[in-house]
C-alpha cells in the first residue's frame, strides 16, 4: 500500500488524537458503483485546502491560472487566499445568505474531502466559515464537518462524486452556463465516455455533444474577439445564449448539406454580429433567414465590408438586421405559393388514395372549387 502523504497523516493524526471529532452522523455516497456510509468528522479548517477544480467557479479559476501563467496550488497561502476571494465574491447575494445561515444554524450538511484534505464538496462553505472566523474569532467557525473519501480514489471517481453531489440532479442550479460546459469538458478529460457522462448527468449523448460544440464555438469566439480564450470574460459578456443559437444554426446548416467552408463563413458572420450587439433572437432570425434561397450573399458581403473597415460596427449590425428583415418579407411573399402547393399536395393525396366521395365530401370539394375559381377570376 502506498505511503500516506504528510497531509493525510496530519488529518489521521488529528482524528486519532481527538476521538470526539467523530460526529454521530454518516454520509451515504455512491463510490465505484456501491453505496457506502462514511463517518462525518469535525476537522480544523487549517488541515484542509480548496479544490482548484471546483465546478462552480471553473471559469474564474481558469482565468486566474492563465493570468498567473501557472497552475494554482491552494496549499500555498497566497493562492489559497486568491481562491477564497473568488469563492466569496462570485455570487455576493448567495454568499451573504450562506453567511447568515452558518451564523444562525451552523453547518447543517456535511462536506466531502479527500484523504489528503482537498475539499471536494463545500468549498464555498469553507470560505465563508474562514471569513466568519476572521470576523468573530469564534472557534465554531474554525472547523468543517466532512466525510473523508477512501484513500487512492481515482480522479474520475472524485469527479463523479462531485457531479452527483453538486449538479447531476439540476445541472444549472449554482452553476453558470460557462462552468457547466467546462465541467462537461473536464469529465471527458478524466477518461469518461460521452455515454457515461450523459448517464451521470441524467442526460443523453446528444446533450453532451451539443454542449461540447457550444464550448468549442465559445472558445473560437473568444479567440477571434479577444485573441485568447477567456472564460471569465465570456461569462461576464453573457454571450452563451447567443452561442447556443449559433450552434443550432451550424447543425441546421450541416443538415442543409452546406460545405464546411461556407459554414465557417456563416459562423464568422454570426461572431461579428454578436460583437456588434446581436441578441439570441437576432441570431435565431439569422439562422432562419440564411436558409432561404440565395439569401446568404447579402450577409457575406456585409462581413467583407466590415472586415475591410468600410462600415462601422453599428452599420454592420444594421446591414445584418436589414438582411434578416428582407428575408422575413421574402418568406411572407413565398407564403401564398407554399399554401397553394400544400393544397395541391393534399388534393393529390386524396385522389391517389382513391377515397370514396361521400355527399359531405362532394359538398366540400364544390365549395373549394368555387373559391378557387373566384380567386382566379378576381386576381388575374
Amino acid at each position: 500500500m502506498p505511503v500516506k502523504s504528510e497531509y493525510e497523516q496530519r488529518i489521521r493524526g488529528y482524528i486519532d488524537s481527538n476521538p470526539d471529532c467523530a460526529t454521530d452522523r454518516v454520509l451515504r455516497l455512491e463510490i465505484e458503483g456501491k453505496i457506502q456510509s462514511l463517518p462525518v468528522y469535525r476537522l480544523p479548517i487549517k488541515l484542509l485546502v480548496f479544490n482548484v477544480e471546483n465546478g462552480r467557479f471553473a471559469a474564474d479559476l481558469d482565468t486566474l491560472e492563465r493570468e498567473l501563467r501557472r497552475k494554482l496550488n491552494t496549499r500555498d497561502v497566497s493562492d489559497a487566499n486568491r481562491v477564497r476571494q473568488i469563492l466569496l465574491n462570485k455570487s455576493p447575494n448567495d454568499t451573504k445568505i450562506l453567511k447568515e445561515d452558518l451564523k444562525k444554524r451552523g453547518q447543517v450538511d456535511p462536506g466531502v474531502i479527500t484523504a489528503a484534505g482537498v475539499v471536494v464538496n463545500a468549498n464555498r462553505r469553507m470560505a465563508v466559515l474562514m471569513e466568519l472566523y476572521k470576523e468573530t474569532a469564534e472557534d465554531r467557525f474554525a472547523y468543517l464537518e466532512a466525510a473523508i473519501l477512501p484513500r487512492n480514489i481515482s480522479e474520475t471517481e472524485i469527479y463523479k462524486i462531485e457531479a452527483r453531489l453538486q449538479y447531476a440532479k439540476d445541472f444549472k442550479v449554482g452553476f453558470g452556463a460557462v462552468n457547466e460546459l467546462l465541467k462537461i469538458k473536464e469529465g471527458l478529460a478524466k477518461g469518461m465516455t460521452k455515454r457515461e457522462l450523459a448517464a451521470l448527468l441524467l442526460r443523453d449523448e446528444k446533450y453532451i455533444e451539443e454542449h461540447l460544440a457550444q464550448l468549442q464555438l465559445l472558445e473560437a469566439y473568444s479567440k477571434s474577439t479577444w485573441k485568447k480564450i477567456d472564460y471569465k470574460k465570456i461569462e461576464e459578456e453573457k454571450i452563451t445564449e447567443q452561442i447556443t443559437d449559433v450552434e443550432k444554426n451550424v447543425r441546421k446548416f450541416g443538415n442543409e448539406r452546406r460545405s464546411a467552408s461556407e459554414i465557417k463563413k456563416l459562423i464568422e458572420v454570426q461572431f461579428a454580429y454578436i460583437r456588434t450587439g446581436a441578441t439570441y433572437r437576432d441570431i435565431r432570425a439569422f439562422g432562419k433567414a440564411v436558409s432561404l434561397h440565395d439569401s446568404e450573399k447579402s450577409y457575406l458581403d456585409a462581413l467583407s465590408m466590415f472586415r475591410q473597415g468600410k462600415v462601422s460596427e453599428s452599420s454592420f449590425k444594421e446591414l445584418i438586421d436589414d438582411a434578416n428583415d428582407g428575408a422575413k418579407i421574402k418568406k411572407r411573399e413565398q407564403r401564398p405559393v407554399e399554401l397553394a402547393i400544400r393544397v395541391l399536395e393534399q388534393v393529390k393525396g386524396f385522389r391517389d388514395q382513391q377515397y370514396k366521395i361521400t355527399p359531405e365530401i362532394r359538398k366540400c370539394f364544390t365549395e373549394v372549387s368555387n373559391i378557387i375559381s373566384g380567386l382566379i377570376k378576381q386576381r388575374k
